[in-house]
């Protein structure tokens, strides 16, 4: 099958562009912003370590869930119905976190809240597929990855300043308002182009086999095995810095949010960085982004859990952060510059689903392991290292399957 991409000129894509560039930011402002507002919600309901984690999963399970329906759903259907219906979800129920008084209560609103996120990332997958041609989509993706942090830094400064000031519940109310300001323009303006599939006339390459040479391909599992791992470390890691920052090294709300901005606005230049290399000097060296990743953020993570002061705490937590955003980065490159058209949404519907179980899982059995182990959080960070490790192993493992290849783009 061969793909034709509709013709549009360079204002209006750079304009759909920059709609989903504000979906991810409002997405990334409730998922960063919970990160915060749980400490504050973790002592006005009485959570333990262990509650405080499960309500930060509970997003991620249904998140989890949903990213294989929403893949699924954007090969066949495109990604508009997913992305605007995403940024409602997450919108309207952002709103009504705000409004919520018991365990049982922010669990089930966050499981809904989930929902949405699973469809936005997939979705914006295969936009970028829609929008952009093969050859810029690594520094496409990593402007959705710079939102996300951006999204994160701008959370973790403003839930700290915000909850300090007027209560959590109001920081929730703001983001749910103007995500549903920004659902309003994706309804009315985002509209990507429409691509053009015609069947090959090759027998023996019928609609149908991509799908099943799918979930039988080595180089999907790896991927997956390997984006779950380092999405482990990633959510695990984003999920409890700020408590940790405030129950180790004793730092107050504004203080909190302040200095875990930091490690975010380094990830955030490395992301962009890595999209441009990716494309440019080191296109097909994925391999070894991931590699070198993994290696500095397991070493940083380790020094970091040892610093003898803050300052030295929060840079080797930038550095952590850099060496973790050049993973995802890479990792989310190979598919988009790789995988056939056809399949994009279900090949990422795995990866996502692998990412949002990552989620569900890390940030709950962290919260066990610093309940298990007296409110040290050693064991929870030798955890995260332990998931790098997989993360190199994979990274060896990992090769591009031949041209010959009905997953495998072969513009």
């Amino acid at each position: 099958m061969n793909v034709l991409h509709t013709q549009i000129s360079a204002g209006k894509r750079n304009f759909i562009f920059s709609l989903l560039f504000l979906a991810w930011l409002v997405d990334s402002l409730t998922l960063f912003g919970m990160n915060v507002a749980i400490i504050p919600i973790s002592k006005e309901l009485n959570l333990t370590q262990t509650q405080s984690g499960m309500v930060i999963s509970s997003f991620w399970l249904s998140s989890a869930l949903m990213t294989l329906v929403a893949g699924w759903v954007s090969d066949k259907f495109g990604s508009r119905k997913i992305i605007v219906i995403a940024v409602f979800m997450i919108s309207l129920f952002s709103l009504l976190t705000g409004m919520i008084g018991s365990f049982m209560a922010i669990l089930a609103i966050r499981f809904i809240l989930g929902l949405g996120d699973g469809g936005l990332p997939t979705g914006s997958g295969v936009a970028i597929t829609e929008i952009f041609k093969k050859d810029v989509r690594a520094r496409a993706k990593s402007m959705l990855l710079a939102a996300q942090l951006i999204g994160g830094v701008l959370a973790l400064y403003l839930a700290g300043l915000i909850a300090d000031t007027w209560g959590w519940r109001t920081m929730f109310y703001l983001i749910g308002g103007v995500g549903l300001v920004v659902t309003l323009l994706l309804f009315k303006y985002y509209n990507p182009p429409k691509i053009i599939k015609q069947q090959d006339t090759v027998a023996g390459n019928s609609h149908d086999r991509p799908i099943k040479e799918l979930y039988k391909s080595s180089f999907l599992w790896i991927l997956v095995i390997m984006y779950f791992c380092s999405s482990t470390v990633h959510w695990g890691f984003s999920s409890w810095l700020p408590s940790y920052l405030e129950q180790t090294r004793h730092l107050n709300l504004r203080e909190v949010g302040s200095l875990a901005m930091i490690p975010q606005a380094c990830g955030l230049i490395a992301a962009i960085v890595t999209g441009f290399l990716i494309d440019k000097a080191l296109a097909g060296k994925e391999k070894f982004i991931v590699l070198i990743g993994a290696i500095v953020s397991g070493i940083c993570l380790y020094l970091m859990f040892n610093a003898s002061s803050i300052q030295l705490a929060i840079s080797y937590q930038s550095l952590f952060s850099i060496g973790d955003s050049a993973i995802s980065m890479a990792i989310l490159a190979i598919p988009l510059k790789y995988v056939a058209q056809k399949i994009i949404g279900s090949f990422l519907g795995m990866m996502y689903f692998a990412s949002g179980m990552a989620g569900f899982i890390a940030p709950t059995a962290m919260g066990a392991l610093i309940d298990g182990f007296g409110g040290s959080f050693q064991a929870a960070f030798f955890f995260l290292i332990g998931a790098l490790v997989i993360v190199i192993v994979c990274a060896a493992l990992y090769s591009i399957p031949s041209k010959n290849s009905s997953l495998i783009d072969q513009a």
